[in-house]
């Protein structure tokens, strides 16, 4: 897992655009100042409208808006990944070929990725 000097940077954009706690929880749809606060140290997980919502406000991408969030989610996905490869070694098929692919992929995209801040 990546480390980074913060776990989040949503505070860091609405600072620089300086926007309250209160104006973006308005921009995502009516988030209280005490919630924005949450999301910005992670306290709470982010829900999927206030990734996208931050990634559509500030125009980055939300792994780098919450990029210990992405690499705890991506750590946890490519070990189910590996699971499922070694479940998958003894089996044949197109089925079975097609999801060994995609599992490679991860497996690669996991490796290869960098952090992003």
């Amino acid at each position: 897992m990546h480390d980074f000097p913060y776990p989040a940077y949503l505070a860091t954009h609405r600072e620089a655009w300086r926007l309250s706690q209160p104006e973006l929880g308005y921009l995502l749809g009516g988030y209280s100042a005490s919630a924005i606060s949450k999301y910005e140290r992670l306290v709470r997980t982010p829900n999927v409208q206030v990734l996208i919502g931050s990634e559509f406000i500030f125009g980055e991408p939300a792994r780098r808006l919450f990029p210990g969030l992405y690499a705890t989610v991506e750590v946890a996905v490519t070990k189910r990944a590996a699971r499922m490869a070694e479940e998958l070694a003894g089996e044949g098929g197109t089925k079975a070929e097609a999801k060994r692919e995609l599992l490679l992929a991860i497996a690669e995209r996991a490796a290869s990725d960098a952090p992003t801040v």
